[in-house]
């Protein structure tokens, strides 16, 4: 079904922060307020063992970077320095040992031609990854400190919305519109329309806001609790899509919430329940990133592909509305009172996980 393709893309492409806040000068991109130059990633880009070694497009010349390639250096790039930044926030340091070790092993598996610059940059990515899964995976559930620590670091994880996300076949949209305008909510479309999904549920699970697409998060963060506004048009490589959803509130989870702790303890787990101590890294760094990344817009926009690994995507087309208005809704079945944040003590929508990627696994939402 082609929705069903089309929604992975908004459960498990989760659209990071978007291009802005990185002026057009020498900053490719910023990584929790750490810059990384043009410089360096149009020299990742021009080494062809490099792009080999992660799996990059062509080099590029002195002059000319293919876009392919500037993307796949950024996103190295992206991930390295997000990993040694979160690095230095858990207080630790790489010492010479593994440094050394992490070299070796990449000498031994990446393709002749690498240059001393790019072979310093993956050698800093494994060792980092691998400090850092150390880290991850040694935590102590019992350990206040620590969870804190997990909390502090992941903030995109709190700030969450009660919303129903329906997606359907852009040509069947006008049967969700006339539906809806008939005082029907929009979590029955899903059983009645055909290529029509019902992504996300408010009774279930709220939301992370921040791992939305970005398009659609704009709109639901402009939205007025417990109105349809118009769908918002996804366009997918099998047509465009659209998505219509309804706010139902917004919540804030703090650290002594029963849900938070209830989240904390799973990422723990999916910690423990790593192969390597790099997997449990970048299961971290998936979680941190959505408030993590500014990307200069010339190179294109932050997102995590369907296997869970980070990527720099091309820019995005323009998101589109269909129709100017609200659809309107009998008033009888608007609540009388919506609250704009929804507490976080199980009176309202019943908080649910967040939208993560699991680099080795297939995620729900």
């Amino acid at each position: 079904m082609r929705t069903a393709r089309v929604l992975a893309g908004l459960v498990l492409v989760a659209t990071f922060a978007a291009a802005c806040g990185v002026a057009a000068d020498d900053r490719a991109a910023v990584v929790l307020g750490t810059p990384v130059s043009t410089a360096t990633v149009d020299e990742l880009a021009a080494d062809e063992a490099f792009l080999q070694a992660i799996g990059g497009g062509l080099p590029g010349t002195e002059s000319v970077v293919p876009g392919d390639s500037a993307r796949a250096a950024l996103g190295f790039e992206v991930q390295r320095t997000a990993a040694a930044t979160e690095l230095e926030r858990w207080g630790l340091t790489l010492d010479d040992a593994l440094v050394d070790e992490a070299r070796g092993s990449v000498e031994q598996q990446v393709p002749p031609g690498l240059s001393e610059r790019a072979l310093d940059q993956l050698a800093a990515f494994v060792a980092a990854t691998t400090a850092l899964g150390n880290r991850l995976t040694a935590i102590d559930p019992s350990n206040e400190e620590d969870l804190r620590r997990l909390y502090d670091g992941a903030p995109s994880l709190w700030s969450r919305t009660c919303v129903a996300v329906l997606a359907v076949a852009e040509e069947r949209a006008e049967a969700v519109v006339d539906l809806v305008g008939s005082g029907r909510p929009l979590e029955e479309a899903a059983a009645e329309i055909e290529e029509s999904q019902l992504v996300f549920d408010p009774a279930e699970a709220c939301v992370p806001t921040a791992q939305l697409p970005v398009g659609l998060r704009e709109a639901i963060e402009r939205a007025t609790p417990g109105s349809t506004p118009p769908p918002v048009t996804i366009e997918s490589q099998n047509g465009p899509v659209a998505v219509f959803f309804r706010v139902d509130g917004r919540e804030r989870l703090g650290f002594e919430d029963e849900a938070t702790q209830e989240q904390l303890g799973s990422i723990i787990e999916q910690f423990g329940g790593s192969q390597a101590p790099s997997q449990a890294a970048g299961f971290w760094l998936n979680l941190i990133l959505p408030d993590a990344v500014d990307v200069n817009p010339r190179y294109g926009r932050p997102v995590v592909g369907p296997s869970g690994t980070f990527e720099i995507a091309p820019p995005e087309g323009p998101v589109v509305s269909i129709g100017p208005e609200p659809i309107a809704v009998p008033p009888a079945e608007v609540p009388d009172q919506v609250p704009a944040e929804v507490p976080a003590d199980g009176t309202g929508a019943t908080p649910g996980p967040p939208v993560t990627q699991d680099p080795t696994a297939t995620p729900t939402p």
